[in-house]
């Protein structure tokens, strides 16, 4: 059996490698273009390469296919919570006597439970271990479904809210770091796009259930992932990364083994993954405090970024407010429209899995950042026309400008799930060296939910404003996604996290 570093390339890749210029540099930001080239390579060491490459031993990847997908239980249920408020706010306000005000509230009280949840999630998964810290995400969501189903007035129901965003704050950094430590690197990028995949399910599926479901039993609905992930977790490992921290070989050597099969020679990656830990091990406890280190600046710029302009792209405000976007851009049956919206979602979220570890992260984060640009473009522009003269307008224009809205919106959704929807979370899982991953992942993903929460509240002010001001906006910041991608974002496919850390010493 031949085993041998791919020195960054993707196993079962027959490309030959481009020195200099061409495909090579678009895998690099343009900053720090130039930095790690190698020599060039002979002929004869290419086809030597390209032949030890077809005959190395690629891992099973079953049992950590198994892993994902179990994991995958919690982003589903945060994603059923995100959804949840859409289908059930007239019957919640119409039972529950709530004022507008108080409904606003317990949608977007959500958020800051995910802020305090991010707050602690690098700490508890380095402490308690990624299992753990999703086997104690569960107990708060559990309670606020509970809550909700007996709640009888505003203030249960708000810290309900509280509580399940609390455990999806810990869900939406611990499952993302889990899957790419425990993902073989030409798999890393497909596996983490389920972190995504599992949200847009759950949203779906809030959606289509609210159509037959009272909002209190659509609430035990909402508890049903959390149960099953209990269920799950009993079979699956811990992070292999996890394990050598905690100096726990034994365990580390049979976990990596069972994730990569039985036929795999765990060695080199078994040496790289402890070599990486025992220097982490050496340095300092990490704080807050020492993100300010020159060294950390180029991944904290590239992940952090990334988070804060993928929610700056619109989406939760267009997602949460679907229904009466559509309404007010004339689409006549505004249900029916969000519904396609989230199953869109689902399949080009499927769609970006199978590009991940092809196509790559930067070119799929440009092409999507470039479709939304576009597409709301598009968006801002059929309200502009709805303004233009409305006492002239012709049933062949109002169907026109309808039909623009919805076909727009519906092309924004798939290229938002082709790549910004995922990959920030896969590159942040990805970038942070392993001594700060914690402290990092965790100031990233509070920052992604605090700007979530940011443009969720004033999107509505937004619109009073000026619809096509709005959507305009989100464009112009899509087209700053492009050129931020093309400047600071590296390729991470098809390499090690190991080798990831090291291109950034």
């Amino acid at each position: 059996m031949v085993q041998e570093d791919l020195s960054g390339m993707e196993a079962g890749d027959d490309r030959p490698v481009a020195v200099g210029s061409g495909s090579h540099d678009l895998e690099k930001p343009l900053l720090g273009k130039n930095e790690g080239s190698s020599k060039p390579r002979s002929s004869h060491h290419r086809r030597h390469s390209l032949r030890s490459r077809r005959d190395a031993v690629l891992p099973n990847s079953a049992y950590a296919v198994f892993s994902t997908l179990v994991v995958a239980l919690g982003p589903l249920s945060l994603g059923f919570a995100l959804g949840y408020t859409s289908p059930t706010q007239a019957s919640i306000i119409e039972d529950l006597n709530f004022t507008i005000a108080q409904f606003s509230t317990f949608g977007s009280i959500l958020n800051v439970g995910c802020m305090i949840g991010a707050i602690i999630s690098g700490r508890l998964a380095d402490y308690l271990g990624r299992r753990r810290a999703l086997l104690l995400a569960v107990i708060p969501l559990l309670a606020g479904w509970s809550l909700i189903v007996i709640g009888k007035s505003a203030i249960p129901l708000i810290l309900a809210r509280t509580l399940i965003g609390f455990g999806g704050g810990i869900i939406s950094f611990t499952v993302p770091m889990y899957i790419g430590e425990i993902s073989p690197k030409h798999l890393r990028g497909t596996l983490g796009t389920m972190n995504q995949l599992a949200i847009t399910i759950g949203i779906t599926l809030s959606y289509i259930c609210g159509m037959f479901f009272k909002w209190r039993f659509l609430a035990l609905l909402g508890g049903v992932p959390e149960i099953a992930l209990i269920v799950g977790l009993l079979f699956v490992p811990e992070s292999p990364r996890w394990l050598a921290k905690a100096g726990k070989k034994e365990e580390l050597s049979s976990c990596l083994q069972k994730l990569r099969g039985a036929d795999y020679n765990i060695a080199n990656e078994i040496a790289d993954i402890q070599a990486a830990m025992e220097a982490s091990n050496a340095l300092p406890s990490v704080k807050l405090s020492d993100l300010k280190q020159r060294k950390l600046y180029r991944p904290l710029i590239a992940g952090i970024g990334l988070m804060v302009l993928q929610q700056f792209s619109g989406i939760n405000a267009v997602m949460f407010f679907s229904k009466s976007i559509f309404a007010t851009a004339g689409v006549s049956n505004p249900d029916i429209a969000s519904v396609a919206l989230g199953t869109l979602q689902v399949f080009m979220t499927l769609a970006a899995a199978g590009l991940m570890d092809k196509a790559g992260r930067r070119i799929l984060l440009m092409v999507s950042a470039g479709g939304m640009a576009l597409s709301l473009f598009l968006v801002g522009f059929s309200f502009y026309l709805r303004t233009l003269q409305p006492e002239k307008m012709t049933d062949a224009l109002n169907t026109f400008i309808c039909e623009l809205a919805l076909v727009s919106l519906l092309v924004y959704i798939a290229t938002f799930s082709l790549g910004i929807g995922a990959i920030p979370w896969i590159i942040m899982s990805e970038i942070f060296p392993a001594h700060v991953k914690g402290v990092a992942g965790s100031v990233a993903t509070l920052i992604n939910w605090f700007c979530s929460y940011a443009v969720t509240m004033i999107f509505n002010y937004m619109l009073l404003w000026s619809s096509t001001g709005s959507f305009w906006i989100f464009a112009a910041e899509c087209v700053g996604t492009v050129v931020f991608v093309a400047m600071f974002v590296p390729e991470t496919r098809g390499r090690t996290l190991e080798q990831i850390e090291a291109s950034f010493k």
